[in-house]
């Protein structure tokens, strides 16, 4: 069963829940945690369990209450493993965030051929990229680091039409098209990369196939991305 993004959110909600007191999660609770009625919530935790990341099992509410049962929720040892997951994902990605922004950071002080080793040094981290978030990343540092060393004006052209855009999917979509223009009026020759055109253009064609396969919060983490990268070269 492939997970939606709402689906997701649910079982954040519960494993979140889960761990904070230690005790199974009514559906009310997450109904009102994701602010959704009870019966969707009912419904989809229903349904999450079905694929076997919720085990499910009645109780009261409250001990010594005499009440009505009540239904409860706890994760299995999928959703659990599903968290672990996710949490090792994402300290690969701020671990990988900071090595490309330092890399970066670099361009500040670089003359000469220092600015075309830290584009090199860039294409070397290419094939350690694990995942389309983490290739995407190192592309986006790329570019920035191309037109950085190669055309400043262009990198002013960039900052300024990237703060016209607020969607992250749009911005991205935007940024490559702005490289893209870029790189058409003023190609680059002579250089150990920049004569290279037809490997840009690859690059950007990549960079496209990749984000066509990350959903929007992956979109977030790449657009606040960029936006510390422009900021470093700034």
């Amino acid at each position: 069963m492939a997970l939606t993004k709402r689906q997701q959110e649910f079982l954040t909600c519960i494993f979140e829940q889960y761990l904070k007191h230690r005790n199974p999660v009514h559906y009310t609770t997450v109904a009102k945690r994701l602010g959704v009625s009870k019966w969707t919530a009912y419904d989809m935790l229903k349904r999450l369990g079905e694929a076997g990341y919720l085990s499910s099992h009645y109780g009261v509410k409250e001990k010594g209450n005499p009440g009505r049962s009540q239904l409860f929720y706890t994760p299995t040892s999928k959703l659990k493993q599903l968290m672990e997951e996710d949490a090792g994902k994402q300290e690969d990605w701020l671990a990988w965030r900071q090595l490309l922004v330092n890399s970066v950071k670099k361009l500040q002080s670089a003359t000469g051929c220092s600015g075309h080793d830290q584009i090199e040094e860039l294409l070397t981290l290419l094939p350690e990229a694990k995942g389309s978030i983490m290739y995407c990343a190192c592309l986006i540092a790329l570019f920035v680091a191309y037109i950085k060393v190669f055309n400043e004006q262009g990198m002013r052209l960039v900052r300024q039409v990237i703060d016209l855009i607020k969607k992250p999917e749009q911005r991205l979509a935007l940024f490559s098209g702005t490289i893209v223009g870029i790189l058409s009026r003023d190609p680059v020759t002579g250089t150990t990369t920049g004569g290279k055109d037809g490997m840009m253009a690859s690059f950007i064609n990549n960079f496209h196939q990749h984000l066509a396969g990350i959903d929007l919060k992956q979109h977030r983490l790449l657009a606040g991305f960029l936006s510390d990268l422009l900021q470093a070269v700034s």
